[in-house]
């Protein structure tokens, strides 16, 4: 297995102050997205599979895998935190003072990398979502809505190795980043770094873990509950109705939460959706509740 770049190279950059990788190709056509996914992170906790479909019938070029992260961000409201210790402790959370869109500029800022141009742009680096809540962090909006989830505002990870299949050529990337401030030499970056790599090569050539191909025995469902009542729904549309009429707004979904009991791992939900949902993405660190 060739690793890129060689370590000199690293090393004048690792020096300078920059944020590196560590990386490899290697051919794919046996692996599929799902299958890497069981094989290089398990679904588990605080791994993600990005992918998608182009027109709603190709599947697009890219699948993302990210795992095992150093560093996880998360922001609720005027309050944000930081847990460095991702890896091996899940509660070494540590409030960050100020805003957060500081805070976060700042961890962007950290986690900066220049990408070999032959690298496809998401290798490495931080991934997660931002909520539609972020937005009162820079618009004064009214916050009284109810908040029966309790999820975080945004989540943020940064893997320490990210696998990114290439539909087109039929390879798998494996990128593991080695940052600047991490206070290792640059000897011992690289070789953690490379070490990863091969340590998730390894895992693909693993046989597949022992995962059912059928997705569970056909039965009957248990009634899906709204969080909207008919007549509450029926009121909705009508108010809605009411501000097109006086010009204040053109567009509105007014959109229901159905909750249903669902006792199969999440992945087995995420490998059902994305066989007839345009836009599939899991996160398994978010999708560990099964309801």
């Amino acid at each position: 297995m060739a690793l890129s770049p060689d370590f000199e190279s690293f090393r004048a950059g690792f020096e300078s102050g920059n944020n590196q990788i560590v990386w490899t190709r290697l051919p794919a056509d046996l692996d599929t997205p799902v299958s890497a996914m069981l094989k290089l992170a398990g679904a588990q906790r605080h791994a993600f599979m990005l992918e998608s479909v182009t027109g709603g019938e190709v599947r697009g070029r890219y699948s993302i895998i990210g795992m095992n992260p150093d560093l996880v961000w998360e922001c609720r409201g005027t309050s944000s935190r930081v847990n460095r210790a991702a890896r091996w402790d899940d509660d070494a959370w540590e409030d960050l003072p100020g805003h957060p869109l500081d805070a976060l500029r700042a961890l962007l800022n950290e986690s900066r990398i220049a990408l070999p141009p032959d690298l496809p742009p998401a290798s490495a680096g931080l991934f997660g979502y931002l909520g539609y809540d972020m937005v009162r962090l820079v618009e004064n909006l009214p916050d009284n809505r109810p908040d029966p989830l309790g999820l975080p505002d945004a989540v943020l990870l940064r893997p320490t190795v990210v696998a990114v299949l290439d539909g087109v050529k039929g390879d798998v990337i494996l990128v593991a980043p080695a940052w600047a401030r991490s206070g290792l030499s640059a000897r011992a970056a690289y070789a953690q770094a490379a070490e990863r790599v091969m340590d998730a090569r390894a895992a693909l050539e693993r046989g597949m873990p022992p995962v059912p191909r059928s997705y569970g025995e056909p039965r009957p469902a248990p009634p899906p509950v709204s969080n909207f009542t008919k007549a509450g729904f029926i009121a909705a549309v009508e108010r809605a109705k009411e501000y097109i009429r006086a010009g204040d707004i053109f567009q509105v979904v007014p959109a229901q939460r159905w909750t249903q009991t669902f006792r199969e791992p999440p992945f087995a939900l995420y490998r059902s959706l994305r066989r007839t949902n345009p836009s599939p993405s899991c996160s398994s660190s978010i999708s560990g509740n099964s309801r």
